[in-house]
């Protein structure tokens, strides 16, 4: 029995020469000072995992190498600036009033700068998420247009329509703040699909041969939009709705979206032609007659017909 008691009474002396030496250390006068030395260090080693991991990323898909020394630039000091605020609130009894001022007017220009940090924020998220690339034609916001550029700031794109009703390019180019990404939808027209959806509509009469006329349709469709229907499997189709002048007929069919004014164009002046050499197919529109009666409602040999 003498044994354990030796070893028990080892072990509790060395719990109470532990204690001493941990009561030591909080009782150091420069205590706070050590612990915001140890938390630097461990600041500055994480900053550099972190920049070391995130550049490896940023430098295969930043899209143009200044994108990434941009970002890393900003990275900085923004690491810096949230590390500072940490600290300081860490060890405020520390600083005391001084600790405070500095928190708030830190906190103060957080707050000026929080757009750049959004529109950071945002590009992280394009390049991770991928929503659309360079070349994409989108829709954001309101704005329509093909992604010729994105920087850490901004998305640059050339505007389809803006001045003219159509999806045709007007020329300007539009600046867009990435933030957009937190408000708005983005629609894009090529990410998951190399060809949207288009139509042309035709309005024909009621005493038209409809049947006729799908086939025309679809046959110039396919002949313009050839190389689309054999890579993609799909042949234009047509369908159909009654109006109060007649029958709309929506012939449908595969485009490219950057093409998709100039295709729609060359199979309507294509349908056009085939159509005036067609019989029983006429275009429908919005006409007015005016049948003049005498007051007796006898009608004279040769009454007045204006059409």
């Amino acid at each position: 029995m003498e044994r354990p008691t030796r070893i028990i009474g080892k072990s509790f002396r060395g719990v109470v020469m532990s204690s001493e030496v941990w009561q030591a250390i909080l009782n150091f006068k420069y205590i706070s000072v050590v612990w915001m030395v140890l938390v630097g260090i461990g600041t500055v080693i994480v900053y550099f995992r972190l920049t070391s991991q995130l550049r490896k990323f940023t430098e295969a898909h930043a899209y143009k190498p200044e994108n990434a020394d941009r970002f890393f630039f900003m990275w900085r000091y923004v690491f810096m600036f949230s590390m500072g605020v940490l600290i300081i609130f860490l060890f405020s009894d520390v600083f005391g009033i001084i600790g405070l001022s500095l928190a708030f007017i830190m906190t103060l220009m957080g707050w000026g700068i929080r757009n750049p940090i959004m529109n950071l924020a945002a590009w992280l998220l394009i390049i991770l998420q991928k929503p659309y690339r360079i070349g994409d034609r989108v829709i954001l916001g309101t704005t329509i247009g093909d992604v010729r550029d994105i920087s850490i700031m901004y998305t640059q794109l050339d505007q389809v329509g803006g001045t003219i009703g159509g999806e045709e390019k007007s020329g300007r180019s539009v600046m867009i703040p990435n933030q957009h990404l937190f408000r708005w939808n983005v629609i894009n027209y090529t990410r998951d699909e190399k060809y949207i959806l288009d139509e042309v509509i035709i309005r024909l009469t009621y005493r038209s041969d409809i049947t006729r006329a799908e086939q025309i349709m679809c046959e110039q469709a396919a002949e313009v939009t050839a190389d689309i229907c054999e890579e993609t499997g799909e042949s234009p189709y047509v369908r159909f709705e009654f109006i109060p002048s007649g029958v709309v007929a929506k012939l449908r069919y595969r485009v490219s979206a950057v093409k998709r004014q100039s295709t729609s164009t060359l199979i309507v002046e294509r349908i056009s032609k085939a159509f005036r050499h067609a019989e029983q197919i006429e275009f429908a529109y919005v006409k007015s007659e005016t049948l003049l009666i005498p007051k007796n409602d006898e009608l004279p040999p040769q009454y007045l017909h204006i059409q």
